[in-house]
This record gives C-alpha cells, structure tokens and sequence, in this order.
C-alpha cells in the first residue's frame, strides 16, 4: 500500500504541477525572441561585369552595394531595437512569472493541506502529492523569475511561503502526533 501512495503522491505532483505551468503558460505566454529579418538574405545578389574602364557599370555597382549596406544596416538596427524590446518585455515576464507561480503554488499547496484533515492516513497521498505540485510552482516561480524579480520582492515572498510551509507543517504534525496518542493502534497478534 505504500508503494501505491507513493506512486499516487508522485503522480499527482506531476500532473497538478504541470497543469500549473501550462496554465500559466496558456494565459500568459512568454515573449518570442525576434528572428532577424531578411537572414538568410532572400535578395539575390545582382551580377555586375563591369570592365576596369567603364566608370559608369562600376559607379551602378558601388552604388547597388552601397544601398545592399544600408539595408542590411537598417535591418540591423530594427533588429537590436526588437532585442531590447524583448529584453524588456522578458524582464517583465520573469517577475510576473514568478509571483503568478507563487501564488499559485501557494494556493494549491493550501489546497493540498487542508485535503489532508479530510482523508484518512491511507489516502494522503492524493492530498501530498497536490502540495508538492504547489512547492513545484514556487520553485518553478524562482527559477524562471530569478532575473526579472527584485530581491526585496523574492525575500519577502521567499519569507511568506517559508513561514506558511514550514508553520503549517509543524502545525500538522502536532496534529497527527497528538491524534495518534490518543487513539493508538491496535497491534493484531
């Protein structure tokens, strides 16, 4: 039978951890890198067989290389400006990121404690497999927000999470000793 919880437990955290991700991603998807534009360059290179004294042919050719330049320059600076745009926006998103995973994470790991006073000690599993998938969307939360979140932010959320796992933790485990010294089982010969 424990086998079996822990499969259970495991499984559940799998699953309601990746439905949180996906959830997430679905509802706020993180911005695409840009490609660069016109790579490889699509426009075919024009062929010029100029003769070492026809001035004109080699002024056109200067002149379609020159424009080939600029082009390839402007698109340049399009591109670095789409980068910082991106750079910007993917800030963003590694903040919010992490305090929607946060959040998330913590409500479902509430949610996953307070399953606990309603099953039995056969089937918690269901109930520690869920607030394992919440402790996975925090860490989730950390690990793609680290970047984009400030330090004060991180600490602060950091210390609400350590206080609310760990106190709720030890809040139920009283708990369980307590109700398992009052209602001691019974040994079978």
């Amino acid at each position: 039978m424990k086998i079996i919880n822990l499969i259970l437990g495991l499984g559940t955290a799998i699953i309601v951890g990746s439905l949180i991700y996906l959830g997430i991603q679905t509802f706020y998807p993180a911005p695409e890198y840009p490609e660069y534009p016109g790579y490889p360059y699509p426009e075919a290179s024009r062929s010029f067989n100029c003769n070492s004294n026809d001035f004109r042919c080699l002024d056109e050719e200067q002149a379609y290389y020159d424009q080939q330049d600029r082009q390839r320059t402007d698109q340049s600076k399009e591109y670095d400006k789409k980068v910082k745009e991106y750079d910007e926006k993917s800030e963003a998103y590694g903040r919010n990121f992490f305090i929607i995973a946060n959040i998330t994470g913590l409500i479902v790991f509430i949610g996953g404690f307070l399953l606990l006073f309603a099953t039995t000690m056969a089937n918690r599993s269901i109930p520690i497999g869920i607030m394992l998938a919440g402790m996975a969307s925090i860490i989730s939360g950390y690990a793609t927000g680290w970047g984009g979140t400030d330090d004060k932010i991180k600490f602060v959320v950091g210390l609400l999470i350590a206080i609310i796992v760990i106190g709720g933790s030890m809040w139920l485990m009283q708990r369980y000793q307590r109700k398992d010294a009052q209602f001691p089982s019974q040994a079978q010969p």
